[in-house]
């Protein structure tokens, strides 16, 4: 499992949250995504500009990424040159049309406080906005987390307190694992401060926001190169970066 990030419209990103609960989210996009998802007609519907975008990275398999390759091939086959935000766009858009009728029953929540080292919550505000940290750490814990094998204790070091709100599953999900590394007392905590380590640590080596503006700009580029030159292309670019 790999981590990608994919542009959205900040609406549909905001409605798809609200609809399908953290601890399953990712469940139901995967499986419609590989079994249900087919390409719409026309296909120039996915060719529309957003003006206004959210990034949001997302853990996928080998073989959710092979879909939408596969999907830009056939595509391509039409003459339509489409970008993997763009597929996954359609894809939120038709499961928030599925489910905003027939709501998934939430999920008990459940609060926990955990001490974690002072300057973590400060350097998360710069790569995450608070108000989707409990999303995607949640997200992460279900369906990205390996533990590391590594539980240093917080006893001599600076502390800061960091509230955390979820699906009761995730935290089920966490005992779980710290179950089985035997733990006890502060299993939990344990668990959890090395999870969130392992995320901030992603965000640090992948950005998701500049992961996105890459994907986007390659799409752009294959657009340009159907109606010009490459030289007159390069010369554009050339002209842009030197202003």
């Amino acid at each position: 499992m790999k981590q990608y990030s994919f542009s959205f419209n900040p609406g549909m990103l905001e409605d798809f949250k609200k609809i399908l609960p953290a601890n399953r989210s990712k469940k139901i996009l995967k499986n419609y995504l590989i079994n249900e998802y087919e390409l719409p007609e026309p296909l120039s519907e996915l060719q529309q500009p957003i003006n206004d975008i959210v990034i949001q990275p997302y853990w996928m398999t080998e073989s959710e990424i092979n879909k939408l390759d596969r999907l830009i091939k056939q595509a391509n086959t039409k003459g339509f040159s489409l970008s993997r935000s763009s597929i996954m766009r359609d894809v939120m858009k038709n499961l928030v049309e599925k489910y905003q009728n027939n709501p998934i029953q939430k999920s008990e929540q459940h609060r926990q406080t955990f001490k974690v080292p002072t300057g973590t919550k400060s350097r998360l505000s710069l790569l995450v906005a608070e108000r989707e940290l409990t999303y995607e750490l949640s997200s992460f814990i279900m369906d990205g987390y390996i533990p590391s094998n590594d539980f240093p204790s917080m006893r001599n070091q600076e502390q800061e307190d960091l509230n955390f709100k979820t699906d009761i599953e995730v935290f089920e999900k966490m005992d779980e694992i710290a179950s089985e590394y035997g733990f006890k007392k502060g299993g939990r905590a344990k668990i959890f401060r090395d999870a969130l380590s392992q995320y901030e640590a992603l965000l640090q080596s992948n950005p998701p926001k500049k992961e996105a503006l890459k994907q986007e700009l390659k799409y752009i580029l294959e657009e340009y190169r159907s109606i010009e030159d490459v030289p007159v292309i390069k010369e554009q670019i050339q002209k842009y970066l030197n202003e």
